[in-house]
């Protein structure tokens, strides 16, 4: 009976083990199960989220390309990268007044606010109907606010709302008019007015300006040709454009300046004159036309340059300085070319126009190559021009040698005051512009490297700066060789004598 209720006891004892393993492993298969599951879950929830994110992506880059494609080619005014800011933010920052939105509310500025009210109640109390007239201005620049925008590359709509955009846009370019028109400020002050219209984050665009000007002097010659008169008069370089031409299609001041620089074989710009005849160029960009005055300027500066004939790629860059290439026997005149960019070299000679430096040129030259760095990066044609010369110049004697051959006139009374600025013009600057490959400075500079490599070349020249540097020194030398030779023959007639 023991032995009988033993094993059935035995018998409870193996099916509760039975049991128990399994439940086991129906946890175990229920674990299994569940880690699949959640696997999976886990996978799709990653997958949704790689998804979210793909997608995100997506809305950004069609979202940025739509703005690229409604803006991107209407953007003519930047702010001055940070690279070349650093260097010198002085001669990008405005001294007296503030035009357009990139300097507005700049405490500096704000006592010029009071003479804008001034020039436009000037304006509207001694022009007849303009009273009627200031309300289709404003409304025409409320129809273009969102176009006026987009030629800045900064957004404002967060810190300007659209009626003080308005005010501000038609102060601005009433003053711009009535300044060129009739100005009254002591010498000091429209100096100062002058030279903060050129810069480059200083600007309106062209075509409100020239909307406003029609609309209240619309029997007066074109506001373009208004600007290049202005231009002109006030650069020194710019002294033989002439007056009667008005460049179609500026963007801002500084594009006018630009394209008065540049020449009728690189802009492609149309020039209306007086006469109502249209003479058509071209400046490198096919459509290309100024947008502000620094761009006018830029096309100032280059007008009349020469077109290359080829493209080079990878051309080389100059590897010495003037006081070097003359000691290779190059001779260096002024040219009487007009363009600052025509530069030639030619059996020997490198004919470089003449240049005029004084205290405002770096300011000018710095805007007009920040222009070039943001608008035309394939074009910059001014920036080239001066890696060639900064190439040229490395020391104060390389300068004293420019000066002494009339290609350099400066005013800053120290030689090397203007190769320290010249020197500093590039910094930050690349050598890798494809604009050199265009403007004719890669050909040069690999015909004068060549031609200093030459050891006749060096031969040559270092007896014509030692021994024929003039005249007199020319003829004592060829007296000393003669008096040599025959001192030698005299000798060969003696050892024959007494032979």
């Amino acid at each position: 009976m023991i032995s009988f209720a033993a094993s059935a006891s035995n018998m409870e004892n193996d099916t509760v083990e039975q049991a128990r393993a399994s439940n086991m492993e129906e946890d175990k298969a229920s674990s299994r199960n569940k880690g699949k599951y959640f696997n999976i879950a886990s996978a799709l929830f990653e997958h949704k989220r790689v998804s979210n994110i793909v997608e995100k992506l997506n809305d950004e880059m069609r979202s940025m390309s739509s703005e690229q494609n409604s803006s991107e080619k209407r953007i003519s005014i930047y702010s001055v990268p940070k690279p070349l800011r650093d260097v010198n933010w002085k001669v990008y920052a405005p001294l007296l007044i503030s035009i357009g939105p990139l300097h507005r509310g700049n405490k500096i500025l704000e006592a010029m606010e009071k003479e804008k009210l001034k020039y436009l109640k000037k304006l509207i109390t001694y022009r007849d109907g303009m009273d009627e007239k200031m309300c289709d201005i404003v409304i025409s620049i409320k129809k273009q606010e969102e176009r006026l925008r987009y030629c800045y590359s900064k957004e404002f709509k967060k810190t300007i709302e659209s009626d003080d955009f308005a005010k501000m846009i038609l102060l601005d370019a009433v003053f711009i008019i009535m300044f060129f028109l009739e100005s009254n400020f002591e010498p000091r002050m429209t100096f100062d007015i002058r030279e903060d219209l050129i810069l480059l984050e200083n600007q309106l665009p062209f075509f409100i300006i020239q909307d406003i000007y029609d609309r209240v002097c619309p029997c007066s010659p074109p506001f373009l040709v208004l600007a290049t008169c202005y231009l002109r008069d006030q650069y020194s370089f710019l002294k033989k454009v002439e007056t009667s031409p008005g460049v179609k299609g500026s963007r801002h001041l500084t594009d006018l300046l630009r394209n008065l620089m540049l020449c009728k074989t690189i802009l492609g710009v149309e020039i209306e004159t007086s006469s109502d005849v249209e003479i058509e160029t071209s400046l490198g960009v096919e459509g290309s036309s100024p947008l502000h005055f620094t761009d006018l300027l830029r096309h100032l500066m280059l007008r009349g340059a020469t077109e290359p004939s080829e493209y080079i790629l990878n051309p080389p860059m100059l590897k010495y300085s003037a006081v070097m290439l003359r000691n290779a026997g190059v001779k260096f005149q002024v040219s009487r070319d007009k363009c600052l960019v025509n530069i030639t070299f030619d059996k020997r000679v490198l004919k470089i126009p003449h240049l005029k430096i004084d205290h405002c040129f770096e300011r000018l030259v710095r805007n007009i190559m920040a222009l070039e760095q943001c608008c035309y990066p394939s074009d910059a044609y001014i920036c080239s021009y001066i890696k060639f010369m900064d190439h040229l110049i490395d020391s104060a004697e390389d300068v004293r040698l420019l000066v002494g051959k009339g290609i350099i006139v400066h005013t800053l009374g120290d030689d090397a005051a203007v190769s320290n600025m010249i020197n500093s013009l590039c910094e930050n600057i690349g050598d890798n512009y494809t604009c050199f490959d265009y403007t004719c400075f890669g050909d040069i500079s690999r015909k004068l490297n060549d031609h200093h490599a030459s050891l006749f070349n060096r031969a040559m020249a270092t007896l014509l700066l030692v021994y024929f540097p003039n005249f007199w020194r020319g003829t004592a030398t060829l007296a000393a060789a003669l008096l040599l030779i025959l001192t030698f023959i005299q000798t060969l007639s003696s050892l024959k004598l007494f032979g």
